[in-house]
């Protein structure tokens, strides 16, 4: 049996560091195919210090965490090894790829032909510029931009993290108890926390260049209660308003949909046949989590009203809702009512926006309503109309600038 002895101290000084320098410069670096290795290179001797004989050698090498005992970490076998004078040159990692992280040190532990394994074992050590990654300040010396799963990272980022197996890329913070994330310019800071149950950003005072955009269901909570949120938004340009007798029957009326001449009011749909005609819509909210709708609208009184005539907007479970007298159902909710203003051509004389159409006086006024229901139902309709006894010709009213709100 051979005896055998790895001397790797006996260098001289000259190859000592040049077995640094080459062993452990390429150790650092990853094969085009994202494979780590490490290129070892050594001297073995016989326990007579004359060197192993020239031949070809099988080899095996065991990564450890600890300098002697414990079980290895990681393990490859090499054969047909040639070793000259001594010398072998081996690069570790193409036949078993490594699974270890070299966040820590380790030792690596040599055997030939199957002997024991040759002692004492090799503390792996790092190339010059890797020391930066171990040292105390822990600081990559690259000016550019550092890439992890990219070897072209954004030149605008310090840090670029790409993932090219997952459609998702991820980053993990954690923490025993909180994780936080702290920005700094200067002698400002900022942070973000997580300590399991709520993400927290204190002095929160965010500016957002083009607005904050929630998904659809998602809400912003101020002291435990959702804000209103607008959800819809009607031009009156489609086809779902309809106009119909009045709130108790829905024989089918006509409506004119007439763009104002003030610089305040899009369009403006009118009942053109008889002044007491209804305006209704049917709503969908689906997929719109809520408990309360409120409607926001303009409503414009045009001609002259007569006293105690009034305009109205309502909620409804259905077109119709009216069910007989006493109307106990609850089908119909009244939820905003507004008197005309019998001085208003006395306070605003010729003041109408609305002077294209001579059946519209230039007494016509506008004022803005909004009523609340408390109820989760997807689907209700709006109701619009009045209590008016004359043709549309002589009085009527329009509505304009509908808005859908929930909460």
């Amino acid at each position: 049996m051979r005896k055998i002895s790895f001397l790797n101290l006996k260098y001289s000084l000259k190859n000592y560091l040049y077995f640094l320098l080459l062993g452990f410069f390429i150790c650092c670096t990853i094969d085009l195919q994202g494979q780590a290795t490490l290129n070892i290179q050594g001297i073995i001797k016989k326990s007579s210090g004359a060197n192993l004989d020239d031949g070809t050698y099988s080899m095996r090498f065991r990564i450890y965490t600890v300098a002697t005992g414990s079980t290895s970490i990681w393990q490859e076998d090499h054969v047909n090894v040639d070793i000259t004078s001594g010398v072998y040159n081996v690069v570790l990692g193409l036949i078993t790829p490594f699974t270890i992280s070299f966040d820590r040190t380790y030792f690596l532990g040599v055997s030939v032909d199957g002997g024991v394994e040759v002692s004492p074992r090799i503390r792996l050590t790092g190339a010059p510029y890797s020391l930066s990654l171990i040292g105390q300040k822990n600081i990559f010396p690259s000016t550019g931009s550092v890439g992890i799963g990219t070897v072209t990272p954004d030149s605008s980022a310090r840090l670029h993290i790409k993932s090219d197996s997952d459609t998702t890329a991820r980053f993990l913070l954690e923490g025993k108890d909180t994780a936080i994330i702290v920005m700094k310019t200067r002698a400002d800071t900022a942070s973000i926390s997580f300590n399991g149950t709520k993400i927290s950003i204190p002095d929160l005072s965010i500016n957002y260049a083009a607005g904050v955009s929630l998904p659809k269901g998602q809400s912003v909570k101020y002291n435990s209660l959702s804000t209103w949120q607008l959800v819809q938004v009607d031009t009156l340009l489609d086809t779902g308003w309809l106009c119909y007798d009045d709130w108790k029957t829905t024989n089918s009326r006509t409506m004119d949909r007439i763009g104002s001449q003030s610089p305040f009011n899009s369009f403006i749909l009118r009942p053109n046949q008889e002044g007491n005609n209804i305006i209704g819509k049917r709503i969908d909210l689906g997929g719109i989590p809520h408990t309360m709708v409120k409607i926001v609208f303009t409503f414009h009184f045009f001609d002259t009203w007569d006293a105690g005539e009034f305009g109205f907007a309502a909620f409804g479970t259905n077109q119709n809702p009216y069910d007989a007298a006493g109307q106990t159902s609850g089908k119909l909710q009244i939820g905003w009512r507004q008197y005309t203003q019998p001085n208003f051509n006395t306070l605003f004389s010729s003041s109408g926006y609305f002077k294209g159409d001579s059946a519209l006086a230039t007494s016509d006024y506008n004022i803005q309503g909004e009523m609340v229901a408390q109820s989760d139902a997807n689907t209700f309709w709006v109701l619009f109309g009045s209590n008016l006894e004359q043709a549309a010709t002589d009085e009527s009213y329009g509505i304009s600038n509908i808005q859908v709100w929930v909460r």
